[in-house]
């Protein structure tokens, strides 16, 4: 389990980062204006080393699984977070006890979701909510 050993000693910090009510893109994440789809590649295998090395020393890391694991329905984990594909993801929550069910999408997810099925483009949804593209795709996803 050496892709979770940033964890060891902050499982609390992440399950206040799970619970935390208020969302909050990190302006320290290393991805941020990359591709996504790098990210989620479609066949649902592992990306490329180069994407994921860019989450190794990243700031918003913790951030960014919290994301994850807060808003992803546990059944249909994809895609990598924090630099953790869905299994490591699996591990976490159980080792966190977290409940199987995500919890309920916030306004702005609903939103995003309204305008994705008015037909809006990821980027001017992301820029309209003032979040990032990544998060938009996200909620868009929790949602097929």
């Amino acid at each position: 389990m050496d892709s979770l050993q940033f964890l060891v000693g902050r499982e609390q910090e992440l399950r206040d980062l799970i619970q935390s009510s208020q969302h909050r893109d990190s302006v320290r994440a290393a991805c941020r204006g990359v591709d996504v789809s790098l990210y989620h590649p479609e066949d649902g295998e592992r990306p490329a080393e180069g994407p994921l090395a860019v989450c190794v020393g990243c700031g918003g890391r913790l951030e960014c699984l919290a994301l994850a694991l807060r808003a992803e329905d546990p059944e249909t984990r994809h895609g990598w977070y924090g630099g953790l594909g869905p299994a490591d993801r699996d591990r976490i929550a159980a080792r966190l006890r977290l409940p199987n069910g995500a919890t309920p999408l916030p306004d702005r997810a609903l939103t995003a979701i309204r305008l994705g099925r008015d037909g809006w483009r990821v980027n001017d949804i992301a820029q309209a909510l003032g979040c990032s593209s990544r998060t938009v795709q996200r909620y868009l996803r929790s949602v097929r």
